[in-house]
This record gives structure tokens, C-alpha cells and sequence, in this order.
């Protein structure tokens, strides 16, 4: 980021994505910020500024101090979250700019706990809206485009390697072989054959 962007920031005020926060909090209070962003849309945690007054205070950190974050997504939050850390500097004041990516994995936790983003707070999730942000396909190593791909198939019932190839804008060779890890993994169905193939969710067993 530059320096334009964390005035954007700035004048954005903390909310649904960002966090300000004027020296650098503890570990724990990191993690809850990592899993609650991790469980909403992704977000940012920018240290060393003052989003009330507006002002430039900084932090003092040392070459560690990205490890020490990673540590943080590794040991404090599980699944593990894996954050960019920025550190910035303007007017002789060093600024740190951790974004959080959108999880993959959901619900993310620290401390067994469930938090998500509610406007500029992170706060412990209620059952019903941990079970809202619960990935059914999370943990079984899909990329983005097959994640969202299982959710138009519940939303259209089926998907075919053009529709897939038209969501995406992937060849027909990626198309195939995303399709067909799903099917080998049991988590989608493949049904017909040639041009007309198409994959479908399993039934659900019933318990």
C-alpha cells in the first residue's frame, strides 16, 4: 500500500474492513481481529494510527515482527490463517498493514471461539450465524473457483465444463480437471456423457 491508500483508509473510518489500532495489541486480540476478518470478507488491521484524531503515531517494531504475525495465524487461530503483513513508513514513523484474506475454510476460531466482523467490531458469533458462515467444503484442499462453483451447483442443481469454463474464464483442460478432483473426491456426481456431461451434488444421506 502507499501512503494515498492509508488516507483512503482513513477517511473510510473503521468499519466492516478495517481495524485501527494505535500501538500494537496483543496476540490475542490479533487473532480475534485475523479470525473475525477470515470469517467475514477479509479486511485490514493497520497499526500506528490514530483513526479518531487522525493522526500519524507509528509503532516501533523489529525484524521479527512479521514471523510474529504468522506465528499468530498459525498458533492462534485454526484453522491457520495466513496474513500479508505490509510495514510502511512516512515522516520518519513506521506503519504495519496486516490484511486478512476472505477464509476458505470457515468458521474460523481462536481460542475455540467463533468471531466475526459486525461493522467495526469483532465479536464472539451466535450459533445461528456461526452455522451462516459454515463452509460444508471447507478443509478438503479446493481452490476458489471450485468452492464457488459447488455453490451454483446448489443454486442451479447442476453445472457443465462450459458453464464452468464461462464463471471462470479457464480453458476447457482446467475446466476438466477441477470438475473431475471434485468427482474423485465424492463431492460432486458426474452424470452423462460427451458434450452433455454434467456434475450434481450427491444425495444427502440421511442420518
Amino acid at each position: 500500500m502507499n501512503w494515498e491508500e492509508i488516507i483512503t483508509l482513513l477517511e473510510q473510518g473503521e468499519g466492516q474492513s478495517v481495524e485501527f489500532e494505535k500501538q500494537v495489541p496483543s496476540s490475542e486480540d490479533l487473532a480475534r481481529d485475523m479470525v473475525a476478518f477470515a470469517n467475514s470478507d477479509g479486511g485490514k488491521i493497520v497499526l500506528g494510527l490514530d483513526d479518531k484524531n487522525k493522526h500519524l503515531i507509528g509503532v516501533e517494531v523489529d525484524e521479527g515482527f512479521k514471523n510474529w504475525i504468522r506465528d499468530i495465524g498459525e498458533q492462534h487461530c485454526s484453522p491457520k490463517i495466513v496474513p500479508q503483513v505490509e510495514i510502511m513508513e512516512h515522516s520518519g514513523k513506521k506503519i504495519i498493514v496486516i490484511s486478512v484474506p476472505e477464509g476458505e475454510e470457515r468458521p474460523y476460531k481462536t481460542d475455540d471461539i467463533c468471531y466475526i466482523r459486525d461493522a467495526g467490531e469483532s465479536r464472539p458469533a451466535k450459533d445461528d450465524e456461526e452455522k451462516q458462515i459454515t463452509n460444508p467444503w471447507g478443509g478438503k484442499g479446493l481452490n476458489k473457483r471450485q468452492l464457488r462453483a459447488l455453490q451454483l451447483i446448489q443454486e442451479r442443481g447442476t453445472i457443465t465444463n462450459r458453464e464452468y469454463r464461462e464463471a471462470f474464464n479457464v480453458s476447457h483442460k482446467t475446466a476438466h480437471i477441477e470438475l473431475t478432483m471434485l468427482a474423485d473426491k465424492k463431492i460432486v456426481k458426474c452424470e452423462g456423457s460427451g458434450r452433455s456431461t454434467c456434475y450434481i451434488l450427491p444425495p444427502q444421506k440421511e442420518e
